[in-house]
Parts: structure tokens; C-alpha cells; sequence
């Protein structure tokens, strides 16, 4: 609550019973007489919005209604000017639009209904210690600060449980609350307390690419390749000395089953490539977040291979990613 709420609240309490009950029928008053005036406001920029319409014969666009406003307001028609009816319309003219198509069959009333029902429960500024409690939520399930991707990923989550059992919108703040008050994520971080070092972890890429936090909550049926082994006398030919190989097989064994399914459908190990796009949608993750895992695995595999060196021989990333496909492809199916 603001603090004109809040002292609003103390003086109510003050109040007597009889005073209460006739503060109460007057804000009750007010509020009716403002929302008589929204709906009425709204059915003339409706009308409007229509009668352009008729005109051009078409939904009308932003310099649709600008020309033909003005020449029916000149010819004497009550015509609502642009500049009010784009401001009723929260300087959104997909609004209006979606408005003007809501309105054919329904009345200005059930229209503003609608429209008001999707701001219901919406916080328009959240409390700082709301932020930090729930950025506190979201580092004790990653174990330090999250990156935006990650934050985005659990919310999501987190709402999506919400409705599986059944209970209320949690109303948890996007990342976007965290940057537009203080500029970028990692200042957001900072002034809730969180030391250089922490915040230097979620851009880590071994952090990320070993990250096992969300394989609880990943789909049971994703492929993830299983690698043959590289020993003496195998039938599989491989572009890697044995050693290279086994380093591999061990570190691809030991990555996550969200790393191991992204390098599986990327680079196509016993299944078809698949693009991004694909790729992302059972992870509920952006295309750039996928690509950067793929990247960040495939740097992991190259240090691994190399022993730890941090020059590598000509090829071996090339090496490494058709390794994996004869050693995937040599298995008769795909680990759970």
C-alpha cells in the first residue's frame, strides 16, 4: 500500500460507526460516478472508432483515424479527437483496435468489463521487499544469483505450478521490475546484497553448462544420447586418440540431462539435428539460451579433451563433435 492508503485507513479507523458507514457510502459514491464517466468516455471513442470504420470501409489505422476524424469533426459530426481517444486507450492503438473488434455485439460496458478485468491483480510497482524475497526464492533454488534467463525460466515455472494445484496467480515479479528500477540485472542484484563474486558466478559457463538444478523439472521422454566406449579393439573409428575420447565420454556423462539433450538434438547424436527454435520449446527457453548452452558445452568438451590445456591441437573441436556422433550412433538407443 501507498502511503496515502495507508493514512487514509488510520483516519477511517478514528471515524465513529455512523461515520464509517457514511465514509463508506461516499467513496462508494465517488467511485461509481468515475466509472459511469470511464464507460461513457469509452462508448464515444467506440462510436468513433466506427464510424471511421464505415468510412474506410476497413479497421481503421493510426493515420486512418487522424484524416478522417478530422474531416467528420470539421463536417459537424461528434467525433472524438485522436490525441483523447489514443490517450483513453493507454497510448496503445493495438488496444483500440482489439476494443473496436470486442465492441461488435456487446455493449461499451461489457467491453470495459473485459478490458478491466485483465488489469485486475496486476501490481503496478512492486515493494522492494518483494524483490528481494523472491530473489532470495530464486537463489536458494539455483544456489547463487540467476542469470535473466534463468530468473525467467523459474518464474515461469513457478506460475506454472501455481495453476497445476490449483492455487492463485502467485503474482511473482518479471525480471523487467528488476531492471527498469535499477537499470541493468546486475545492479539489481548488487543493491540487494549480493557480492561481486556471486554475481560474477551466473555468467560463469561451467556454472551454466553443469547446472543440474532444473533436470527435476524437464519432460521424461527428452533424447539424450548414450556414448559408446573408446576402448582398444571397439568398432568404432573415431577422429580421437583414445585418451581424447574416454575425456570426452567422461565429461559428457557428467554434464546435466538439459546439456546432454541440448548437444543431443543440436549436433544430431543418434537423432536428426534439430534447429533452435525446436530445440528450445520443451525447455521452455529462448533461442539464444539454447545456442549459448550448446557453445558453452562444446568449450567444456574441447578443456576436457585437452586435458585441461589451454592451447588445443588444429580440429579437435571439429574432432570432438563428429566423435560424439559415431560414438552416439553406435548405441542401440537413447538414455532416459
Amino acid at each position: 500500500m501507498t502511503g496515502g492508503v495507508e493514512a487514509l485507513l488510520v483516519l477511517y479507523e478514528a471515524l465513529s460507526p455512523d461515520e464509517r458507514e457514511a465514509a463508506y457510502e461516499r467513496i462508494s459514491g465517488r467511485r461509481a460516478a468515475e466509472r459511469g464517466a470511464e464507460e461513457t468516455e469509452l462508448a464515444r471513442n467506440l462510436r468513433s472508432l466506427r464510424r471511421v470504420a464505415e468510412v474506410v470501409g476497413r479497421t481503421p489505422s493510426v493515420d486512418d483515424y487522424r484524416l478522417v476524424s478530422k474531416r467528420l469533426h470539421a463536417a459537424g459530426e461528434d467525433v472524438q479527437h485522436f490525441a483523447a481517444l489514443y490517450r483513453h486507450f493507454r497510448h496503445s492503438w493495438a488496444l483500440a483496435r482489439e476494443a473496436l473488434e470486442m465492441s461488435e455485439g456487446s455493449s461499451a460496458r461489457r467491453v470495459e468489463a473485459r478490458l478491466r478485468s485483465r488489469r485486475l491483480g496486476k501490481v503496478v510497482r512492486y515493494p522492494e521487499a518483494d524483490l528481494r524475497e523472491t530473489m532470495a526464492r530464486a537463489v536458494e533454488h539455483y544456489g547463487r544469483p540467476p542469470s535473466v534467463a534463468e530468473y525467467k525460466w523459474w518464474r515461469e515455472r513457478q506460475i506454472e505450478l501455481a495453476g497445476a494445484e490449483g492455487r492463485e496467480h502467485p503474482n511473482i515479479p518479471s525480471d523487467s521490475c528488476y531492471r527498469s528500477r535499477w537499470k541493468t540485472w546486475e545492479a539489481a542484484l548488487l543493491h540487494l546484497g549480493y557480492t561481486p563474486d556471486q554475481v560474477a558466478l551466473r555468467l560463469e559457463q561451467r556454472s551454466q553448462v553443469f547446472n543440474s538444478n532444473a533436470d527435476p523439472y524437464l519432460p521424461d521422454d527428452l533424447p539424450v544420447a548414450a556414448l559408446a566406449g573408446a576402448e582398444e579393439g571397439s568398432p568404432v573409428s573415431l577422429p580421437l586418440s583414445q585418451e581424447e575420447a574416454e575425456r570426452v565420454r567422461a565429461c559428457f556423462e557428467a554434464m546435466p540431462r538439459r546439456t546432454r539433450y541440448v548437444l543431443t538434438v543440436r549436433l544430431g547424436l543418434g537423432v536428426p539435428q534439430q534447429r533452435l527454435r525446436d530445440a528450445a520449446e520443451p525447455l521452455a527457453l529462448h533461442l539464444t539460451r539454447i545456442h549459448q548452452l550448446q557453445l558453452y558445452a562444446l568449450d567444456a568438451l574441447l578443456h576436457a579433451a585437452s586435458g585441461g590445456r589451454r592451447v588445443t591441437r588444429p580440429g579437435l573441436r571439429t574432432d570432438i563433435i563428429e566423435g560424439l556422433r559415431r560414438m552416439a550412433s553406435e548405441q542401440p538407443g537413447l538414455a532416459a
